[in-house]
């Protein structure tokens, strides 16, 4: 069941950003863990779609994580307490501090952006950026990146279903799972392709690049109160991340 919408989306939009913006300027793993745990980890489970989710931040964030493993585990030149000597690379124990502490925050920063880029909703962000006078070209930028990994999601799931229809068998090897994931991601690429020549194309016949001013089918949903909201938000931050930076050791 999908969660009551409070807020605005541009104002989930902007706390999700700020919250990002956080963790980078307070660099520690308690906090970063903290967020991780009481800010995202509820709202993936208030969404609606935990499972769906959970799965698209496992897939983002899992890759990002094995690779600072291995960068940072296996070749960390300031590492002094040598876990096991490869010749090439050595396992140290700071190397692996190093790079849980970067998986951390890496972590973080993908589950907070991909849960309010799955939970927001995409037509009224975009009404409520067309009624503020955005330019149009960074509306539909921003309404193609927030609302790409849904459409990427959803297109996956026919792809699979198609090509079970059509006998595909996923096996308990790793070369069956790769081979079914080949017949996934092959039309699914090939498909974003062209859905964004013909995007482009019809944007242009409708004149998306001539000049005036837009309008939105759509009523604004948003209020005085949300846009005081989201400059109280933007000068807090801004006066906590000078505040931290300037008394940090």
């Amino acid at each position: 069941m999908p969660r009551r919408r409070i807020y605005n989306p541009l104002t989930e939009l902007l706390a999700a950003v700020l919250l990002v913006v956080l963790v980078l300027v307070v660099d520690r793993w308690e906090f970063s863990l903290a967020v991780l745990l009481l800010g995202v980890l509820p709202a993936v489970l208030l969404s609606g779609r935990p499972r769906q989710i959970g799965l698209v931040i496992a897939l983002v964030a899992g890759p990002l994580l094995l690779s600072s493993l291995l960068l940072h585990g296996l070749f960390f030149p300031e590492g002094t307490t040598v876990l096991a000597d490869l010749g090439v690379a050595r396992v140290t124990v700071e190397g692996l501090t190093f790079a849980a502490l970067m998986g951390l925050r890496m972590t973080v920063f993908t589950a907070v952006l991909l849960t309010a880029a799955a939970t927001l909703d995409l037509p009224d962000l975009l009404a409520t950026m067309t009624h503020r006078g955005w330019n149009r070209k960074l509306v539909f930028v921003v309404g193609s990146a927030v609302g790409l990994i849904p459409h990427v999601a959803e297109r996956a799931h026919r792809i699979t279903r198609a090509q079970q229809a059509r006998g595909l068998v996923v096996g308990r090897g790793p070369l069956s799972r790769m081979r079914a994931l080949l017949t996934v991601l092959t039309p699914l690429v090939i498909g974003l392709l062209v859905d964004a020549s013909e995007r482009t194309r019809m944007l242009e016949a409708r004149g998306f690049s001539s000049p005036g001013p837009r309008s939105s089918y759509l009523p604004d949903s948003d209020t005085p109160r949300q846009r005081r909201t989201r400059r109280a938000m933007v000068a807090a931050v801004g006066v906590f991340s000078a505040a931290w930076l300037v008394g940090a050791p």
